[in-house]
């Protein structure tokens, strides 16, 4: 259905979920590391326009992010270099927590090794 693989459209659903979730936990912790000033509806906003473009197939993961810089600068009141930062650092959260996640789920045995 997705991506030329045969998953249901609620495993997309629910793979989709997951992943906003731990973007949008990222993207807050970096706004707030960063001091960047911005209302919290129009954090919520960026991270849902940015997961909807994760959905683009094949550059949608990349799309993501540069959609998040753009809205993010639009939408605060603070320079270029400020974005690019909290956008990278909201990747690096992301991955951290991905990986910490998948180490939970082998040793609970929900995934193999």
């Amino acid at each position: 259905m997705f991506y030329n693989v045969d998953h249901s459209f609620w495993y997309i659903a629910a793979y989709w979920t997951a992943a906003t979730t731990i973007f949008g936990a990222s993207l807050h912790t970096a706004i707030q590391l960063l001091r960047i000033e911005i209302g919290f509806a129009q954090e919520i906003v960026v991270v849902v326009v940015s997961a909807l473009a994760a959905l683009v197939p094949a550059i949608g993961p990349y799309l993501a992010f540069v959609v998040g810089m753009y809205l993010l600068y639009r939408m605060a009141d603070t320079s270029l270099g400020a974005v690019v930062g909290a956008v990278f650092i909201t990747r690096a959260i992301a991955v951290i927590i991905a990986l910490g996640l998948l180490r939970v789920m082998v040793a609970l045995g929900l995934l193999p090794e």
